[in-house]
């Protein structure tokens, strides 16, 4: 489980909360993946600034896309899931080489707007999400440009609520490590494997990493209550292929089967009388996998016979925050559709497939709703909902962690250059709540 034992480096004081005043005119800048086309990235971003903005009503918050998205919906890439095909299929030292070659001058052609998107900030966040994964690079070469941006303009710079992967390469360790120039002030880390990882891989240079809860987790505080959909189980579709090329592991369910396991899953829940929703969190190439099933023949039955929707695609994370908000049990690979549904207390089953899922898990008390095995069958899965169903949310366990959440991310502000003291949040934010029904 994990607790606040180690929040020292981003600590909350409630005490000091009416002590630090915002000025005005002070801005604030989230490096991360804002308008991904997985608008599960999206949530954290806006559950950050909306917090951030909540709690000091006088400072300027303003995200960049570090993937160079403008708006939601903007793909960057044509034919991308040809593309990680084909990269997928070459040797390492070729994938670097076509990212370098191909991200390279991307970077280049929006360094002076990220330039211009630091002038006159006092504070720059970077987070949250996997962004510290060597993924043929693709990170590291963002967030190195990141780092060389914010080193001219030494501003405090603060690390919060990511991933890390213990997967970087030498050169991608070379380009992580420019955020060490920067006026790095803190490090949040979103669990403890990923600590692990930040450790192995950075060694002791640098702020000591702290345990810092996904901003996701406040989407109900961010997007309010959704109207809960009548005995619905949301069934959210991720292409196998992302699942099988960014793994660090068997993925769970699957089993070889493909895109076919969503489709029994579907059929085994309907089958205990429960309506079923496909869904997906946005990605490319799990909108085209969520077309392909809709049309397996027995998904098609369902759905003529009203047991089974298909849900569109969400735009916004607004959107999706509100769709798996409505549902009353979700079955998702991706973190996000999982974390958004604690957030909402809507009880939820996790598809192993890559660490940080189970790392989740285990910090809410739930990894006895998290699926690990790769031979897991969709009744298998069918029968597990029933009992996380007949289960619920604890609580307690849950405003314990959305309020942990809350405060840790209000804590960030405690770095903004010219804040006076420490910064805590209004009277009344922290109180354990009620989970949203």
């Amino acid at each position: 489980m994990v607790g606040l034992p180690d929040l020292a480096l981003l600590s909350y004081h409630r005490d000091t909360a009416k002590s630090w005043q915002p000025g005005q005119g002070m801005k604030i800048v989230i490096w991360g993946l804002h308008y991904s086309m997985n608008v599960g990235d999206g949530v954290i971003a806006e559950c950050l600034g909306d917090c951030l903005k909540k709690a000091a009503p006088g400072v300027e918050v303003t995200t960049v896309d570090i993937s160079g998205r403008h708006g939601f919906g903007e793909k960057m890439l044509a034919n991308r899931t040809l593309a990680l095909r084909i990269l997928s299929a070459l040797p390492v030292f070729l994938r670097q080489r076509v990212v370098i070659w191909r991200l390279g001058a991307m970077l280049r052609r929006l360094r002076p707007e990220w330039e211009r998107a630091a002038a006159g900030a006092q504070l720059s966040v970077i987070g949250g999400g996997q962004i510290f994964s060597d993924a043929d690079l693709n990170f590291c070469l963002k967030i190195a440009q990141v780092g060389e941006v914010l080193e001219t303009r030494r501003m405090p710079v603060v690390v919060h609520a990511v991933g890390v992967s213990r997967n970087w390469s030498t050169r991608g360790r070379s380009l992580f490590r420019k955020l060490l120039k920067t006026d790095l002030r803190a490090v949040g880390i979103r669990d403890d494997l990923s600590r692990a990882a930040w450790i192995a891989q950075f060694g002791a240079d640098g702020p000591a990493p702290a345990i810092t809860r996904d901003p996701g987790l406040m989407a109900a505080d961010c997007y309010g209550r959704p109207e809960r959909q009548t005995d619905t189980i949301g069934i959210c579709v991720t292409a196998p292929m992302i699942l099988s090329y960014h793994s660090d592991g068997s993925v769970a369910g699957t089993g070889g089967s493909g895109e076919a396991f969503f489709a029994n899953l579907a059929l085994e829940l309907t089958k205990a009388g429960h309506k079923v929703t496909l869904f997906c969190n946005g990605a490319e190439e799990d909108r085209e996998s969520l077309e392909r099933i809709a049309l397996v023949p027995h998904v098609a039955a369902l759905r003529e016979k009203g047991q089974l929707k298909v849900a569109d695609p969400p735009e916004t994370p607004r959107e999706l925050a509100h769709m798996i908000g409505g549902f009353d049990a979700v079955v998702a690979h991706r973190l996000h559709a999982c974390i958004v549904a604690y957030a909402y207390g809507v009880p939820h089953i996790g598809l192993g497939w890559d660490n940080k899922l189970e790392s989740f898990f285990a910090s809410v008390d739930r990894l006895d709703s998290f699926v690990a095995a790769a031979d897991a069958g969709p009744h298998e899965i069918a029968v597990l909902c029933e009992q996380v169903m007949a289960h619920g949310i604890d609580p307690q366990t849950h405003a314990r962690v959305v309020a942990e959440a809350r405060a840790q991310s209000v804590a960030v502000l405690s770095h903004l250059s010219g804040a006076a003291g420490s910064v805590g949040v209004a009277d009344g934010d922290t109180e354990p709540g009620q989970i949203p029904v």
